[in-house]
């Protein structure tokens, strides 16, 4: 790779740092506020840009699916990373005397979705039913809320 790939990596890098950086400077307040954790910042923001991918490829088109990608890399990678970035802090700071459980909740944030869609796409490539990927989509969003329900459901942890 010449040098210009490896500036554009390191600035796209630096556009995920600074808008995750916002993220972060919330959490250490709301940490700072002493609030309660509800965990649905991360699941909210990919909802939003699943629903967003959904309408994408409802259209079909080949210039709606690269105006999916663009959008993704441009806005969504990093407002999911930001929303990560967030859960990740407040989780470290509710749950600091058993820290091995706040990562194994921050764990279940990152790889419910992706487990789900990794499987999801395994079948579409598998039995070549390509409606399937909506209900994939679906499913992602409805397995990213899980944490956020364990979260509520075991408040007294807090």
């Amino acid at each position: 790779m010449d040098s210009s790939g490896h500036s554009i990596i390191w600035t796209y890098l630096g556009f995920i740092l600074l808008v995750s950086s916002p993220s972060a400077i919330f959490a250490f307040f709301m940490n700072h506020r002493k609030k309660s954790l509800l965990g649905l910042y991360a699941p909210i923001v990919f909802t939003l840009f699943m629903i967003l991918m959904l309408i994408f490829n409802i259209e079909g088109s080949e210039s709606a699916a690269l105006g999916a990608t663009f959008i993704m890399f441009l806005f969504g990678f990093p407002l999911i990373i930001g929303a990560l970035v967030y859960t990740l802090i407040r989780l470290c700071f509710v749950y600091r005397k058993n820290l091995r459980k706040g990562l194994l909740i921050f764990l279940s944030y990152i790889l419910g979705p992706l487990l789900i869609g990794l499987l999801g796409l395994c079948v579409v490539m598998i039995f070549q039913i390509h409606q399937f990927v909506f209900i994939v989509l679906i499913l992602m969003i409805l397995v990213s809320y899980l944490p956020p329900l364990y979260l509520y459901h075991f408040e007294r942890d807090q």
